[in-house]
């Protein structure tokens, strides 16, 4: 795909932060080359993705373009469920995931007290794919 796929750690009183060793850690296990997982990342299935984020310890989102494969959707999940994020990607309106249903409540809302939607919880990255897929 290459259109941008945004995961961004949220929460009730608005963005929060996760450590870049976490990023690094999940999205680089596997990895072609681990130390550049969070530049452009790619595993040996031929999926991977390029990752655009701030250089900072401390993150609050990355964007993921040209990104496909099995083994990236199921990186990309596991990092939105370790670090309490959502991922949301262009379509119709605007569609987000969560991993876990708990986490529906910290979906951003618009100004008119409305939440992004659709929305979907996924149960790992292969749900995560299809959903994205389906609704790009």
């Amino acid at each position: 795909m290459s259109f941008d796929i945004f995961l961004s750690c949220m929460n009730n009183d608005g963005a929060q932060t996760f450590k870049r060793q976490v990023a690094q850690e999940v999205l680089g296990r596997g990895a072609v080359n681990e130390a550049s997982a969070l530049y452009n990342v790619e595993y040996p299935d031929g999926s991977g993705s390029s990752v655009i984020g701030e250089e900072d310890e401390d993150i609050d989102g990355l964007m993921f373009n040209h990104s496909g494969g099995d083994t990236f959707f199921e990186r990309l999940w596991e990092l939105a469920d370790r670090t309490g994020s959502i991922i949301f990607w262009p379509g119709e309106d605007t569609p987000v995931a969560v991993t876990r249903p708990d986490m529906l409540q910290h979906i951003p809302r618009d100004d008119e007290g409305r939440p992004m939607d659709p929305q979907f919880v996924v149960k790992n990255g292969k749900e995560l794919q299809e959903v994205i897929y389906e609704t790009s």
